[in-house]
């Protein structure tokens, strides 16, 4: 009776310890995108993915990039896998002489809240919120098994 009791904690140890390895792969999963702005004023990008349902879709913003600079973002709660045909951008900014300036597509209707940061759901519902399609952002799949994924988005003038 107690080799019956001993084989089954360890079987069940060791499945609860495949488990954690594979949540864990899945958990360190990346997506990193760099954002270039080679334009005269500071832009604000943001991002929405799909998740492995709908509860899991995100949206978040803002990231700004001052005029002539570089940044990257690394967003560890997007995995590559689930969202490489479903990842997007929208982003703005303002001209010296006050033009508004957008990048958008139709690859999904977001709401966002153009004056704060803002994350969460695609639908949840913000505060002074609008909607904004955002553009497909294409991911190319690195590292050894393919699970993260970058991608590169320059804004020129």
């Amino acid at each position: 009776m107690t080799l019956n009791f001993f084989r089954r904690y360890i079987i069940a140890v060791a499945l609860l310890v495949a488990v954690a390895c594979l949540a864990g792969s899945a958990a360190e999963a990346w997506v990193k995108v760099t954002l270039n702005n080679n334009r005269s004023h500071k832009i604000f990008v943001a991002f929405c993915w799909s998740g492995f349902d709908l509860e899991d879709d995100r949206r978040i913003g803002w990231y700004p990039v001052d005029p002539g600079q570089s940044r990257e973002i690394n967003l560890g709660s997007a995995v590559s896998s689930l969202t490489m045909d479903q990842f997007g951008f929208y982003a703005m900014g303002t001209m010296s002489n006050g033009k508004k300036v957008t990048w958008s597509g139709d690859l999904r209707r977001v709401i966002i809240d153009p004056k704060n940061p803002f994350d969460g759901h695609p639908d949840d519902p913000v505060r002074g919120g609008v909607e904004a399609g955002f553009r497909q952002l294409a991911l190319t799949k690195v590292g050894d098994r393919n699970m993260d994924a970058v991608a590169t988005l320059t804004f020129n003038p």
